[in-house]
C-alpha cells in the first residue's frame, strides 16, 4: 500500500512539472514576441532629424482599402497577424493626384535594419503597388528634386552591420529601388524636402490592422 501511494505521488508530480513547463513556455514566448516587437517599434526611427526639411505626422484615419492591399501584398491575415500601419499620402510626380506612403511594423514585416513600406497609387478607387521596400526607417524624406518624373526619396539605414546614414533612392522610370541601404549616400546638408511618417513610434501608436 505505501509503495502504491509513493508511485502515484510521484507520477503526479511528474504530471504537475510538465503542465508547469508548458504555462512557463508559453508566458515566455509571449514576451518573446512583446520584446521583438517593443524592440523593433523603438530601433526602427531615424536619430538624426534634418533641419532644412518640414516633418508632418501621419493620417489617424483608419483605411480598409490600405489595409486590403498590404495584407495581399505580404499574406497578412487580420486577426491572427500583429500589425499596426501608418500612411501619408504626397504628390510625388506632381499630376495632383496624392500617392500613398504605407508604413508596417510588427513582427512579421520588421527586422534588425528596419521594417517594410510599400508606395501605392490610387487607380479606379483601388490601390495599386507602386513600389516595395525593406529596411525602412521613419520619418522618410521627399525630396524636391526629381528623377524621371518622380520625386527622389531619402531614407535613414542603420543597423545589421550597416554604417548609420541617408541613402538616397531614384525612380527608374516603373518604381523605386527596394533595398535603401545599397543607395548612395547623400549627405545631410544637401537634403531638403518634406519628412512623412514623422511619429513617435511606440507599441501603441499606429492603426491597428
Amino acid at each position: 500500500m505505501s509503495f502504491f501511494r509513493w508511485d502515484r505521488l510521484r507520477a503526479y508530480c511528474r504530471n504537475w512539472v510538465k503542465q508547469l513547463n508548458k504555462k512557463i513556455g508559453v508566458i515566455a514566448s509571449g514576451l518573446f514576441i512583446l520584446i521583438l516587437l517593443t524592440t523593433s517599434i523603438v530601433s526602427v526611427q531615424a536619430e538624426r532629424p534634418v533641419s532644412e526639411v518640414t516633418y508632418m505626422k501621419s493620417e489617424t484615419k483608419k483605411d480598409t482599402a490600405i489595409e486590403k492591399t498590404f495584407a495581399k501584398e505580404f499574406g497578412l491575415k487580420k486577426g491572427s497577424d500583429s500589425i499596426r500601419y501608418f500612411y501619408n499620402k504626397i504628390d510625388l510626380n506632381n499630376d495632383q493626384i496624392p500617392e500613398t506612403f504605407v508604413y508596417l511594423v510588427g513582427p512579421t514585416v520588421c527586422g534588425t535594419g528596419g521594417c517594410s513600406g510599400l508606395l501605392l497609387e490610387e487607380k479606379d478607387g483601388e490601390y495599386i503597388v507602386k513600389s516595395r521596400f525593406s529596411l525602412v526607417r521613419t520619418p522618410i524624406i521627399i525630396q524636391n528634386e526629381m528623377t524621371n518624373g518622380w520625386k527622389d526619396i531619402v531614407m535613414y539605414v542603420a543597423g545589421g552591420g550597416i554604417e548609420p546614414g541617408y541613402h538616397q533612392l531614384k525612380f527608374n522610370g516603373k518604381t523605386y529601388p527596394s533595398n535603401p541601404s545599397v543607395e548612395p549616400i547623400i549627405k545631410d546638408e544637401k537634403i531638403k524636402g518634406i519628412g512623412i511618417l514623422n511619429d513617435e513610434l511606440t507599441q501603441d501608436n499606429g492603426i491597428e490592422f
